[in-house]
Parts: C-alpha cells; structure tokens; sequence
C-alpha cells in the first residue's frame, strides 16, 4: 500500500523540491527569489489554452501550454527590462498581471465548467492524487512493466532535474558569473540578456513541472527557503548547492511525513495538507539556519581580540 500511496507523492515532493533549490540558488543571489510567484501566475494563459485545445484536463497539452506561458512570460520580462529600462520587480509585476488577466479572461471566454481551476489546487497542488496504480509489492515494483503506470509528474520531474543539473554543472562558470557579477560577465562575452533568458527559462521549467502537482505556495518555498537556508550556512557557492539540495530533500520527505503520519500521532483528527506543510518546513529551516548564523556571528565577535589601545 505503501508504494501506491505515499511513495509517489513523496517521489513527487522530493523532485519537484530539488528542481526548484537548483535554479533557487541563482534566483536568490540575484535578488529574484519572487520569480517563482510571478511564473506561477503566469502560466494560467497556457493551461486553458491546452485545454481549449483538447477538450481534457489530464493531456500534456496543459502542461506544454504552461510551459509555452511561462517562457513566453520569461521573455517578456527580459525584454521590458532591457527596452524600457525597468527593474526586475516592476518588469514582473507588469508581465505577472497581464499574462494572469489573459488567462482569466479565457477562462471566462471557454467553456470550462469541468476544468479543476479552483484557487485550492492552484496554492495547494494535487501532491496526495499522486497514486501508483501498479506493484503491490517491492519484487514486483522491480518489474519494469509496472514502470508505465507512473504517474506523469515523476518522468517529467525526472526529466527536468537531469537537465537543469547537466546545466549547472556544465555551465557552473557562466552561472557564477551570472550571479554574482553580471557586468564583468557581459565584458567577457556574456551578455547580462542572455543569461537572465537562460536563467528564467530554468526557473520556468522547474515551476512549470511542479506546479500542477504540488501548486503554487510548495514552488515559491522550495525555491526560495532551501537556498537561502544554504547561504546563511556557507558562502561558496558549490558548497550551497549541496547545502541546499540535502535541506531541500530533507524538507520535502520531512514535510510529507509530519503532514501523513505525524498529524495523526499527536491526535489530529486527520493528515495535513502535505504541500503545506512542507512550505512550513522549508520556513523552519530557515529560520533555524538564521538562528545557527546569528550564533556562529555572536561567538566570533565574543573571541575576537579586543582593540589595542592608543
């Protein structure tokens, strides 16, 4: 039961929060963690228009079509701030409610009375649907036929983590560069358009791949609180990527298991809401990571020699 139930969902919790601490990181450093939240309204315009097209709320065409949104929103963002000389929160907050409002009025405009758009699955995600309709065992979890019933959100999560990993690690220079100086980056042969394309399109594919499973408030805490969780505990930057994906992993199956089984324990009536809990646990990592800096700062300044005097 085990594996049908809960094993997915957590497979799924822990994917979709390594996706999104990986390209957290940049977003962080760049004071851009908010990202996340404008893609995450953005993509609506998408998802009706891959419905509309096909009539079925559980095709890929929604999922192509929020990632057609949310690049195209991406883009978009880039291309104000470059052309209207805009910073980023205000290039955001513009291509955030007028892609949203489009969406809304297509929703309006087609007949959706069918489609699951409520703002419940758009904050709290799906993560408890996903069940594995297949083994009943472990031996038979190793057949590979039973493979082919997984619950789509596990290969397309698989897929994208792959990617955006293979990308750090090849282009882990250009990321540095990207992050923490842009300029020096572009008088190298960088220029500071592309690489801010590049990094909302990663942004873009982790919130477009998480976001019908584990919506919208699990998206922006997975990109935001692993990774600046990580920095307040290291400042290289491999180092905080790691850092930052074992705090990610860690509250994504922590998370899940307070919400499953650790609500009934202490006498709940029932399970909590697992994305939610999650984005909590994200929020208590971070807090205790602010906490063991503030800590590490107080017993450095207590054994630092005092001033000589004159």
């Amino acid at each position: 039961m085990f594996l049908q139930l809960d094993f997915p969902a957590m497979l799924v919790a822990l994917l979709a929060a390594l996706s999104a601490a990986l390209v957290g990181n940049v977003l962080v450093l760049r004071r851009q963690a908010l990202m996340g939240d404008a893609l995450s309204h953005m993509v609506l315009p998408g998802v009706v228009g891959g419905y509309i097209l096909t009539g079925d709320t559980k095709s890929w065409s929604m999922v192509l079509g929020a990632l057609v949104a949310a690049l195209a929103g991406a883009g978009l963002i880039v291309m104000i701030r470059r052309l209207g000389r805009l910073d980023a929160a205000t290039a955001m907050g513009v291509v955030l409610t007028m892609l949203f409002a489009l969406g809304v009025v297509m929703l309006e405009l087609a007949d959706a009375s069918n489609v699951h758009l409520d703002i419940e699955h758009a904050l709290y995600g799906s993560l408890e649907a996903a069940i594995w309709i297949g083994p009943l065992s472990w031996q038979e979890a190793l057949q590979p036929s039973q493979w082919a019933s997984l619950p789509r959100e596990i290969p397309m999560l698989l897929a994208v983590l792959a990617v955006l990993a293979i990308a750090m690690v090849v282009a882990f220079k250009e990321i540095r560069l990207a992050a923490f100086d842009p300029d020096y980056g572009a008088a190298l042969g960088l220029p500071a358009w592309v690489s801010e394309l590049a990094i909302n399109t990663a942004a873009a594919l982790a919130v477009v791949a998480a976001f019908d499973a584990v919506g919208s408030i699990l998206v922006i805490a997975m990109l935001i609180c692993p990774a600046a969780s990580a920095r307040l505990i290291t400042d290289r930057l491999a180092a905080q990527i790691y850092v930052s994906l074992l705090i990610a992993g860690a509250v994504a199956l922590g998370g899940y298991g307070a919400a499953a089984w650790g609500a009934p324990a202490i006498g709940l009536p029932a399970a909590l809401n697992a994305a939610g809990t999650i984005a909590v646990t994200g929020g208590v990592a971070l807090a205790a990571a602010a906490g063991w800096r503030a800590m590490r700062r107080r017993k450095a300044r207590a054994v630092a020699p005092a001033p000589a005097l004159n």
